[in-house]
């Protein structure tokens, strides 16, 4: 998919000699990596919260140290 990606910028008029960052950075894209991150990112709120299919506690185990440094949630 990065490669098709790549491949895509490339094509775009004036963009060629550009590095595939610069690239990104004109066309306002990200990378697929990054797109990937913002994905779980994404997922891992939306199970925390109660929003997804998938319960939080099956992949994440809360620390039951009470020291949260001011943060509101609780443990």
């Amino acid at each position: 998919m990065e490669k098709i990606q790549r491949r895509f910028t490339r094509l775009v008029h004036g963009l060629s000699e550009l590095s595939y960052e610069d690239r990104l950075k004109s066309l306002h894209l990200w990378t697929l990596e990054d797109m990937r991150l913002r994905a779980d990112l994404i997922e891992v709120y939306r199970m925390y919260h109660g929003l997804s299919a998938v319960d939080f506690e099956t992949f994440f185990e809360r620390d039951i140290d009470s020291r949260t440094r001011g943060h509101t949630i609780e443990a």
